[in-house]
């Protein structure tokens, strides 16, 4: 009876632990694995609108860049806790370059790994794995001892939390681990199931706003790291306006780009298979192209050639015109 009991006790723990954003979180990095394996060491052999692309969805700028450089938690989030409203600002909002004061070392659409930390990246009082007492909460697939919070803090912005304690080692165990590319990883196919999470979050203040993880948005605030706001990120798909477009609008672009490329290097292999195929079938018309003379031509000329060289063995030595008999010219006649 009493190992029944315990039993039972270990399901209801287990069905009631709950793992957030854990869906979003394995979008996101299938599709980041696939984007480093497409680069490779320093994105050889790419087209340019791809190559640029996965540069900003890799390192969030255009040239790209080493990938040994993402090892450790790049230095524009040192003390990014301790910056005030940073993660609503950094996570939840469209590039403001400066804009009321904002401080944005990052924005929303930055880059995929700056999107992971927004995801994964343990919010306020440890928000959302310290949601339970008694069941073991997740956040992208980690508990809060693997992710810092075991001291119930976490990243929102506030001077009274100083340092990147909580974003570092979310880098080290949520985004380095999808920073391992995988190559031959479909990247279309990565792309597509990633965009199928985002959900569109559009307000009065922003339209084609769209959301990737867990809270609830208001017309100026989102993903605070908050409760009410949550541990997600924003982004701001506009067609026009100051405004950059995220990563992945870049990303998306670019295998269009790449698809139609392939598909006129194909026609063009055709064309040229054709070509080889027509000539193989018929090496007479080569050879009428190549401006030989035919066998009865050459024949002709031999018996012009022999003509003139049995006249010119009557006229050795003298100018002077032989007259020959009209039997000899006959002969000659009727030899040609």
């Amino acid at each position: 009876m009493m190992k029944v009991v315990m039993v039972m006790a270990l399901g209801i723990l287990c069905v009631g632990a709950k793992n957030h954003n854990e869906e979003a979180h394995r979008a996101l990095c299938d599709l980041l694995q696939a984007a480093v394996g497409k680069w490779g060491s320093s994105g050889e052999g790419l087209s340019e609108p791809m190559k640029a692309a996965l540069g900003i969805t890799i390192f969030g700028n255009e040239k790209g860049g080493v990938l040994g450089e993402l090892e450790s938690l790049p230095g524009v989030y040192k003390n990014v806790e301790g910056t005030q409203d940073s993660r609503g600002n950094w996570c939840g909002q469209p590039q403001e370059d400066g804009h009321n004061g904002i401080n944005q070392g990052r924005s929303s659409g930055h880059s995929a790994p700056h999107g992971l930390l927004c995801l994964c990246t343990v919010g306020e009082k440890g928000w959302p794995v310290n949601e339970s007492e008694t069941v073991e909460e997740r956040l992208c697939g980690h508990t809060k001892q693997t992710l810092g919070a075991s001291d119930n803090e976490g990243w929102v912005g506030s001077k009274s939390v100083q340092g990147e304690k909580h974003v570092s080692e979310t880098w080290k165990e949520v985004v380095i681990p999808c920073l391992k590319g995988e190559r031959g990883k479909e990247l279309k196919p990565a792309l597509h199931s990633f965009l199928g999470k985002l959900e569109n979050k559009s307000g009065d203040w922003y339209s084609s706003r769209y959301q990737l993880g867990e809270g609830e948005p208001s017309n100026e605030r989102s993903c605070t790291g908050t409760q009410k706001h949550g541990v997600c990120v924003m982004y701001y798909n506009f067609t026009g306006g100051s405004y950059p477009m995220p990563w992945w609008t870049e990303l998306e672009n670019a295998i269009q780009e790449d698809e139609k490329l392939q598909k006129q290097r194909e026609e063009e292999e055709r064309r040229k298979h054709k070509e080889e195929a027509n000539k193989k079938e018929d090496p007479r018309a080569e050879a009428s192209k190549s401006g030989h003379p035919t066998t009865n031509q050459t024949d002709q000329q031999n018996t012009g050639t022999n003509f003139t060289n049995t006249l010119r063995k009557f006229n050795l030595t003298s100018g002077t015109p032989i007259s020959m008999p009209s039997s000899w010219l006959l002969s000659v006649a009727i030899l040609i």
